[in-house]
């Protein structure tokens, strides 16, 4: 996931991100990551004060990655708001197929991460979008936090059951399918 970077605490990160994928963060344990990593417990812990703090890094970094597309696509705002929601669609997909692994580890595993501006980046901002398309009369009336619910149930199942095996890859051939899907649920005229 650090995408070429090569220094150590990368490869730490990235062996985290692959181990919590497959086994959840509860069950990936500091013993194994220094195994995938390459290196030993103490070494890790040179890096990272804990698990928990390791977890918790390795999740920031991905939020702030995935986040920054969808935010240039925000400060656009030039398409309708069906093309906007189409574009983030793709963009996560994009994201899942080139990443699989961390899009797993912050989007499918069940873990209690710390609350923080990186991890609430991509619902504020999708809340925001949701928000003022309501005032601009472009959505229906509904509360933001309820339509991002939809929303990410609806896109989430997609990667969630390519890992399953029950879905053949890549995520992005399920864009339309998926988009046509949200215009249906909040009853958005398909001119996006």
């Amino acid at each position: 996931m650090t995408t070429g970077r090569k220094n150590r605490r990368g490869e730490i990160v990235d062996a985290t991100i692959r181990v919590a994928a497959k086994q959840g963060v509860s069950g990936a344990s500091i013993r194994q990551i220094a195994s995938e990593a390459g290196v030993t417990e103490g070494a890790l812990y040179r890096h990272f004060d804990s698990k928990d703090d390791l977890c918790q890094q390795a999740y920031q970094q991905i939020v702030a990655d995935m986040a920054e597309e969808k935010e240039q696509l925000l400060q656009l705002r030039a398409a309708p708001l069906q093309q906007l929601l189409r574009n983030w669609i793709r963009l996560s997909f994009e994201y899942y197929d080139r990443y699989p692994e961390a899009f797993t580890y912050v989007l499918l595993t069940p873990y209690d991460f710390t609350e923080s501006d990186i991890t609430m980046r991509q619902g504020r901002m999708f809340s925001k979008l949701i928000a003022d398309a309501i005032q601009a009369g472009e959505f229906p009336d509904m509360d933001p936090v309820i339509a991002m619910s939809h929303f990410s149930g609806l896109m989430l199942n997609i990667p969630r059951l390519i890992n399953e095996g029950t879905l053949a890859p890549p995520a992005l051939q399920y864009v339309d399918t998926v988009s046509m899907a949200v215009q249906g649920v909040f009853g958005l005229a398909n001119n996006g």
